[in-house]
């Protein structure tokens, strides 16, 4: 087909418009064309880059699916597409091509590392051959077509290997090369978005989320997801439900290390209700598990608040940490039966006061396995026994009467051995603490519960 010069032009271009096609792409590959089109691409120097562009495009378009390609030969000497070697053959390549090949490869990458059977090699063949240094620079290529697939293929790789992006970045200072193309409003939508989810998959210091994740950049972002709740019309389309992935990663960063001074910022901008409304976000999985995940630390920090403001103190020493975590407080107000400190309306960490439990309860059905263990997470930080027998009965005499319980013994039941159950197992236990309850699980809960305590399993 190609070993004529005259007309390989031809059959490269009837080649390209089949390939658009995953049906046609499927006979292609069993045809045995990506050896041919490797050999254009990679081998022949003296082929017209006209051609090397068709070749490196019908092969973009073949691995955009999965399919027939993950184990198909690359090349002559038989290695697959995601070898080592083929791998290691399009990064060397990469920075020497010409633009539109370059927006080929990388199209490539992006298709062979998007597979579900070769992500986790090929993710690793990247980072071993140097690909993170080789691709970052892209991120700020002139040619709005480089960004967007530089900014898409890193996405990918930032979620196995956000440390060594941030690695790569921190020596040249580029760290807020993400921040800065999420506030850029004449920036693409998809560049924007993917910026989004790589800025919350980097592995930051402390000091360094204090500096990016600023008071005014937070604001940013609490208003960008409410504006979105309000006009998406529930729906949303795929850089917009990106962003708000990335953006609710960027919360969740905040989350993790809280303290006094940061306990101004939840109550600002309320970030309790931000990952209250996302808990039943359709389409995205990672959504809920990011929503579910911010409430488990919103919750886990107030154990430790209550713990400090439970112990005797001064009637003015009430006023520091509860008007941030159970707004205005009041001795007369009635104890929370989760933290046994009065825990009023506009609570920021409170879940029982933000009406948040039954979510997380409905959340333990869901079909994703990520965020049923996230919300199993939620709901242990309710069933940590910091404070005395009395209190923790009465804290779980409320779950129960919530269902939480119940609920939780279900999941245990039905779900296979691993993590998932695993977490389950852990808030049983707690619940077996409290005399009352022991009696009220079944015999079959029981001799579960026995043999996975028993065997390790």
């Amino acid at each position: 087909m190609f070993s004529n010069p005259e007309g390989r032009a031809a059959s490269l271009k009837a080649l390209y418009n089949l390939s658009g096609l995953d049906d046609n792409a499927t006979i292609l590959v069993d045809s045995a064309v990506l050896p041919a089109l490797t050999g254009i691409l990679f081998i022949n120097q003296d082929t017209l880059s006209e051609l090397k562009e068709l070749a490196a495009s019908t092969m973009a378009n073949i691995v955009s699916n999965p399919g027939h390609w993950e184990l198909a030969s690359a090349d002559k000497e038989g290695n697959s597409m995601q070898s080592e070697s083929f791998i290691y053959t399009l990064l060397g390549v990469l920075s020497l091509a010409f633009l539109p090949c370059q927006i080929s490869i990388l199209q490539i990458l992006y298709g062979i590392a998007s597979s579900p059977q070769a992500s986790e090699s090929v993710a690793c063949h990247i980072k071993s051959g140097e690909g993170i240094k080789i691709i970052l620079p892209f991120l700020e290529h002139p040619e709005v077509e480089n960004r967007i697939q530089a900014f898409r293929l890193t996405r990918l790789l930032s979620e196995r290997y956000g440390q060594d992006i941030a690695h790569e970045l921190r020596p040249c200072h580029k760290l807020s090369l993400f921040k800065d193309k999420l506030l850029d409003e004449q920036s693409a939508d998809s560049e924007r978005a993917d910026a989004a989810c790589i800025f919350a998959n980097l592995f930051l210091s402390e000091d360094e989320v204090k500096t990016l994740l600023e008071v005014n950049f937070v604001r940013w972002i609490a208003s960008t997801l409410i504006n979105q709740r309000q006009t998406s019309n529930g729906r949303i389309s795929r850089p917009a439900s990106s962003m708000l992935e990335g953006l609710l990663g960027l919360l969740l960063e905040i989350t993790k290390n809280l303290n006094p001074q940061t306990l101004s910022t939840l109550k600002e901008h309320s970030l309790v209700t931000i990952f209250h409304h996302h808990l039943n976000y359709p389409s995205n999985p990672r959504v809920k598990q990011l929503a579910t995940l911010g409430l488990k630390n919103l919750s886990g920090y107030a154990r430790s608040v209550a713990a400090m403001e439970s112990e005797p103190q001064p009637p003015h020493g009430l006023c520091s940490h509860l008007t941030f975590m159970c707004g205005r407080s009041s001795l007369q107000t009635s104890k929370c039966p989760i933290h046994n400190i009065p825990c009023e309306e506009d609570s920021q960490l409170c879940l029982l006061k933000n009406n948040c439990i039954m979510p997380l309860v409905d959340l333990l059905n869901d079909k994703d396995t990520s965020v049923q263990i996230a919300a199993v997470e939620a709901l242990s930080t309710l069933v940590i026994d910091t404070f005395s027998s009395s209190n923790f009965k009465r804290a779980v005499d409320e779950l129960e009467q919530l269902g939480v319980i119940e609920a939780v013994i279900t999941l245990f039941t039905e779900v296979r051995p691993g993590e998932l159950q695993e977490r389950t197992v852990w808030i049983i236990e707690r619940i077996l603490r409290v005399e009352n309850h022991r009696h009220s699980l079944n015999q079959a809960l029981v001799w579960a519960y026995s043999n996975i305590t028993r065997f390790g399993e």
